[in-house]
């Protein structure tokens, strides 16, 4: 038997028009606040604020940011506005905190700079290691 395979799954329904049902509701908020705000304050004021509120609403529901909606730009830009910037340590604050101190050496004869090694020893070496791993030697 063939059986349809839904494609597609995780992209939104589009309820009315090209608008999916959270787009609509953010439309039908943001545009109800324009028009009351636009009713309700005195002439010079509410024409500028309803058409803030009105490109705001219209920012909200079609406007992508690195593929992102403006909604999630949004709140990540507050969260940024509002978290420190400058991050101070506190002793004692912290029992986890694990802090590896560098001490170098004291001087350099505590330092391998160069070890003189035999041709004769890197061919033992070299038996040893061919011996283990095959169990006769190859030389």
């Amino acid at each position: 038997m063939k059986f349809k395979v839904p494609q597609n799954i995780d992209m939104p329904d589009r309820i009315v028009g090209p608008l999916t049902m959270l787009q609509f509701v953010y439309a039908v908020l943001g545009g109800g606040l324009a028009f009351f705000i636009y009713s309700t304050l005195p002439s010079p004021l509410n024409f500028l604020l309803a058409i803030i509120v009105a490109l705001l609403t219209l920012a909200i529901i079609f406007l992508k940011i690195n593929e992102r909606p403006f909604s999630q730009f949004m709140l990540s830009l507050f969260r940024f506005m509002g978290a420190p910037k400058v991050r101070t340590w506190q002793k004692g604050q912290d029992s986890n905190l694990q802090v590896e101190i560098y001490k170098p050496p004291k001087a350099k004869s505590d330092m391998v700079l160069h070890k003189e090694i035999s041709p004769d020893k890197i061919k033992e070496v070299a038996r040893n290691i061919d011996t283990r791993n095959n169990e006769k030697p190859l030389i």
